[in-house]
């Protein structure tokens, strides 16, 4: 089971069947769904939002949706920490949120709580994201939060027309050089 986690401004729960009907929704929006896959993606939609979201709790890992503790029943979006391919110990670190909550700086506080989360309760030694070169909101993000540029892998693709994914990656602070962000 994953736990709830809070930050200042909002409360992350671990996902629910309740919530895929918003994520799917948010998912339709041309906007969110610019740098990541078509809306019209079978895996974008509730079903294949359903086939995934519940995979990797036994390891501790899956999505939390995240709601602003100002009106914690409105749905602003999502992070998640998920297997990165094969890897056993190490986690990408996934987000999402709906276009009404962007320049809040939600993005950025509910993925320091999961980074926190990651590192501390689960142990992480690396996190990991993958992200549209072009994405320069999810660039900024990353490089707020610490990341640093990680070797691509092959073949990996993202977006519509699909190109070769960005990756950035960011150590347990205790393993990194210098002071912890």
């Amino acid at each position: 089971m994953l736990p709830e986690l809070e930050s200042e401004r909002l409360l992350l729960r671990p996902r629910r069947l309740d919530d895929l009907d918003a994520i799917a929704r948010m998912n339709a929006d041309p906007q969110v769904m610019r740098h990541i896959a078509a809306v019209d993606d079978p895996a974008m939609g509730r079903d294949g939002v359903a086939a995934r979201s519940f995979t990797h709790v036994a390891r501790g890992l899956g999505y939390w949706s995240v709601f602003a503790k100002i009106d914690p029943a409105d749905f602003t979006g999502y992070v998640g920490l998920i297997p990165d391919g094969d890897a056993v110990d190490v986690a990408q670190l996934s987000y999402r949120f709906d276009t009404r909550h962007w320049g809040k700086g939600y993005a950025r506080e509910a993925a320091a709580c999961l980074l926190r989360h990651g590192f501390e309760a689960l142990a992480l030694p690396e996190i990991l994201i993958t992200t549209h070169p072009e994405n320069a909101a999810s660039l900024r993000l990353a490089a707020r939060l610490g990341f640093e540029p990680a070797p691509t892998r092959a073949g990996f693709l993202i977006g519509t027309p699909p190109v070769v994914a960005t990756r950035l990656r960011l150590g347990r602070p205790e393993r990194r050089q210098g002071p912890a962000s």
